[in-house]
């Protein structure tokens, strides 16, 4: 694990919420459209399936849940296997706080996109993702904290190579 993948995880959280949130937003307009659509909509089985199709893009949200647990979960994995010298922690710190300011724009970039009056009540279908990227900044802080303790912060034993071997 490096530094950079603190800033590559809000990065990407943030890219698939933005992208998730206006696929659905296109998908339900979409569905809406065809829903109402007289020619479209003249058998129970059609409509059965556009509201299926609106019921799969709801889960969306968790998609983006899921995907910023299982980075947050690789970076700590990561970490912990991966030696660290107590040199390079000062370039984490820094990539660290690069990485809380990088989110803090992505974070209001969010709010700003999120908030727009073309997209209604979108923002309704997504909590999750509107809790983790609202507050990105406090949760790459964590991350951020959670990666250089599991890092640096390992006990070293002697082995019999010669060497330090971290367990």
């Amino acid at each position: 694990m490096s530094a950079e993948d603190i800033v590559l995880v809000g990065a990407l959280v943030f890219m698939l919420g933005l992208a998730f949130f206006a696929s659905h937003f296109v998908i339900n307009t979409m569905y809406d459209n065809m829903l109402n659509n007289t020619v479209l909509n003249q058998t129970a089985e059609v409509r059965q399936v556009l509201n299926a199709g609106k019921t799969i893009s709801n889960q969306m949200d968790y998609v983006t849940f899921a995907v910023f647990i299982g980075l947050v979960l690789g970076i700590v994995i990561t970490a912990w296997f991966i030696g660290g010298n107590t040199l390079f922690t000062v370039f984490y710190f820094f990539v660290w706080i690069i990485a809380v300011f990088l989110s803090a724009i992505f974070s209001n970039t969010w709010q700003t996109v999120s908030q727009a009056s073309i997209f209604g009540g979108t923002i309704a279908s997504f909590p999750i993702t509107n809790n983790i990227l609202t507050n990105l900044p406090i949760y790459i802080t964590v991350v951020g904290f959670l990666g250089i303790i599991a890092m640096f912060a390992k006990p070293y034993f002697a082995g019999s190579g010669g060497g330090d071997i971290a367990y």
